[in-house]
């Protein structure tokens, strides 16, 4: 354990100064004056939260939680990269700075197998069934399911560490209003025939923007064709003849992309299901109400379900949640459960639905009263049931950086489809073997 704690330790170092979005600050707010720091008394809590849709709805609720408590939290927000760091060097530095942190399930290997947040069985508290399947998958460590660490006790019981609070799970948008719900790739190369360039301008649109960007796109493409990165002894299969199949169909669709689709992100595609200018695309939650709202040029035009499969093969979107935890050095820990678990209690979730809120409680996306005005909530709790996660090793930002660079390079004609996968799985390779991951 002391040798797999010490790649922990390493891996962190490394993945401190990676970055997969913008790495600015956005600063900080506090809802009750505070500063960003973990100190003083028992009734004030400091949370480390991102900026932007993910937290919007939670923040607009938090005065309730304050007024009904007089626990006073003060929120820190900060962009992605930034805040990773800000969560980072105060876990490993034992800082204190926050009693809760927002922290994107694929740094849970990292937080939690590095040592630095709470079990939640200390402080009495289990996860209920209630929430999705996966997202309570994605809360826990050691992983419940896949390869284990290397060095690590494959007897020791997963523990929650976290409790899933934001639901985020790929989808896939489409225009309903101009093709039928599709069911494989095969449907969906079929629809692209039939309409784009004739009554809508685009197909397919791309998430292409290097690393974080087109690895996060191109997942569900890989798993959904039968394929994964690494097999139950972490040899790596990225470059499997299913995957090479998978980044070839994804690359046949650019035909009817729009141009600089290679850089797009998250919300470049937003923009142009938004505008009513593509037919389907991958798309988060998030964006949803966006295309629901009123005066929206595609209210009601929307169709969104389960990202498509291969014939023969499963669904298979990529879970993208976000978890509350506590540090292990919090001074506050009551305080800060007291606060989890009103956030992601059923009735706050389902309030914060309204705020354009992505639920992770099974009950909040099926609610009938709730699916009458927001339809795409069926739809991501089918995607959370189906879901993938990221593989559970604190090297996977390193893993995402090869092969995203490796993806962005196919779709600039950099390199085939075949070649992109093949340099991707000999650095990745690479990576796991100076990593300890290979006897």
């Amino acid at each position: 354990m002391k040798k797999i704690f010490a790649l922990l330790v390493l891996a962190l170092l490394i993945i401190a100064g990676c970055s997969s979005n913008s790495s600015s600050d956005s600063g900080s707010s506090n809802s009750s004056g505070g500063s960003d720091s973990g100190s003083g008394s028992a009734d004030e809590i400091s949370v480390a939260m991102v900026a932007g849709t993910e937290t919007a709805a939670i923040k607009q609720l938090v005065p309730q939680f304050e007024e009904e408590t007089g626990i006073k939290v003060n929120l820190n927000e900060f962009n992605y990269d930034t805040l990773y760091e800000r969560i980072y060097n105060d876990l490993r530095s034992n800082g204190g700075a926050y009693d809760v942190v927002f922290a994107d399930d694929p740094w849970m290997p990292m937080f939690a197998g590095g040592g630095f947040l709470t079990p939640l069985d200390e402080l009495g508290f289990e996860v209920e069934d209630d929430f999705a399947e996966t997202s309570r998958k994605v809360s826990m460590w050691p992983a419940p399911e896949g390869p284990r660490l290397p060095g690590s006790d494959p007897n020791e019981e997963p523990r929650f560490y976290g409790v899933p609070s934001v639901g985020n799970v790929q989808m896939l948008f489409y225009r309903k209003d101009l093709m039928e719900e599709p069911e494989t790739w095969a449907d969906v190369e079929n629809a692209i025939k039939e309409h784009a360039g004739k009554d809508i301008e685009y197909g397919f649109i791309h998430r292409g923007a290097r690393g974080n960007g087109i690895a996060t796109n191109f997942n569900a493409f890989l798993w959904s064709h039968g394929a994964d990165f690494f097999d139950e002894d972490w040899n790596v299969t990225v470059n499997s003849p299913e995957a090479i199949e998978a980044l070839e169909f994804y690359l046949s669709m650019r035909d009817t992309a729009p141009d600089g689709v290679a850089n797009y992100n998250a919300d470049e595609i937003g923009r142009v299901m938004v505008q009513g200018e593509g037919l389907l695309s991958i798309v988060w939650p998030s964006w949803a109400p966006e295309m629901e709202k009123e005066g929206s040029s595609v209210k009601g035009k929307i169709g969104y379900t389960l990202v498509p499969k291969a014939e023969g093969n499963d669904h298979a979107p990529m879970i993208g949640n976000w978890i509350m935890a506590i540090p292990e050095v919090s001074e506050k820990k009551e305080a800060a459960l007291q606060f989890i678990e009103w956030a992601n209690s059923k009735e706050i979730q389902k309030e914060a639905v309204l705020n354009g809120g992505v639920p992770t409680r099974t009950s909040v996306l099926t609610d009938p009263e709730l699916l009458e005005e927001y339809p795409y909530l069926d739809a991501i709790a089918e995607g959370l049931n189906n879901a993938n996660f990221r593989p559970r090793t604190p090297l996977y930002s390193q893993i995402e950086s090869i092969y995203g660079t490796a993806l962005n390079q196919a779709m600039t004609d950099d390199l085939t489809a075949k070649e992109a996968l093949d340099k991707a799985a000999a650095e990745i390779e690479k990576l796991m073997e100076d990593n300890g991951y290979y006897k």
